[in-house]
């Protein structure tokens, strides 16, 4: 039967000290906490890596490591309730289950950059785990659409829509010259999300050019990569920070249509991509190698 694990000797020897460890506070500048209610935020099943980002819910005080739309982003703080399980093992970031979290919405911190960071770059957190990223990493390359334009006539609380550029979807916000956001409703008749008859709740309305402001992209061509749930789109004319936040239609990853974050949007054609992780606030303030510690900071 094997004995238990022991640890080896002392194999590395620093030039210098380590200036911190992931997770750890820098500087003096003002710092934000996370708020939550009594007993909130404390580590789920399988625990949470310090010195990395997560995702709180602050109705039910529920904290991810992946990815949530609509939830907080927070960075979770070196606090020393990191606690080693595993027998003589010689450290740990992880936050057991069941225990408290040191959450911040600002601040200035230390943190590990595996790919490396040079000042200035926006920091982004993997969807995946948290883990600080420096800067977008290009995952698909694509050719989009986001609502559409076309030609309205209203009548009886019918829109008619012809000469349709893009994709007509319910729950789209019609406008024009004389129609301010009215909700497109089911299609009645035609091509699908194309031209073709829908509800419409609205005056009587005659020939006029009209726009649909969606959150729905749909993608029609993918030269590179895959989309994925939680990748952010960059693209002209696209708002800054929006998120794929599901597939709605389509090949897996490919072309189809996918559910966005934030409001809707009117975009007529965009050669786009998306980049793995979320956009945070925190920018880089120190060089690090991959592999390496860098400062972060929201100031």
């Amino acid at each position: 039967m094997a004995g238990p694990t022991v640890l080896g000797f002392q194999d590395i020897v620093n030039n210098q000290p380590a200036p911190a460890e992931s997770g750890d506070f820098y500087g003096t500048n003002p710092r934000v906490i996370t708020i939550g209610g009594p007993g909130e935020y404390v580590a789920p099943a399988g625990g949470l890596t310090v010195g990395n980002f997560c995702w709180v819910n602050p109705d039910t005080g529920a904290v991810s490591q992946s990815y949530v739309a609509g939830w907080q982003l927070a960075f979770l703080k070196r606090g020393n309730n990191a606690v080693i399980t595993a027998f003589l093992a010689p450290a740990t970031y992880t936050v057991q289950t069941g225990l408290p979290l040191d959450l911040f919405a600002q601040g200035d911190f230390w943190t590990l950059f595996a790919g490396g960071a040079t000042p200035g770059q926006q920091v982004y957190a993997d969807e995946g785990t948290g883990a600080a990223l420096s800067g977008p990493t290009n995952t698909a390359s694509f050719t989009a659409s986001i609502g559409a334009s076309f030609t309205g006539v209203i009548a009886s609380n019918v829109l008619t829509a012809s000469a349709v550029t893009g994709l007509l979807t319910p729950g789209d916000l019609i406008n024009g010259t004389s129609v301010v956001n009215a909700v497109l409703g089911a299609q009645l008749t035609g091509t699908s999300g194309g031209a073709g008859t829908y509800t419409c709740v609205h005056a009587d309305q005659t020939s006029e050019a009209m726009t649909g402001t969606s959150t729905v992209l749909d993608v029609t061509v993918v030269a590179s990569g895959t989309i994925n749930v939680g990748d952010v789109i960059v693209g002209s004319g696209i708002t800054t920070g929006t998120a794929i936040t599901g597939q709605l239609s389509g090949t897996a990853g490919g072309v189809g249509t996918y559910s966005l974050s934030g409001a809707g949007q009117h975009v007529a054609t965009a050669e786009a991509v998306t980049v793995a992780g979320i956009a945070t606030p925190w920018y880089v303030q120190s060089v690090a190698a991959a592999g390496e510690l860098a400062i972060i900071s929201t100031w």
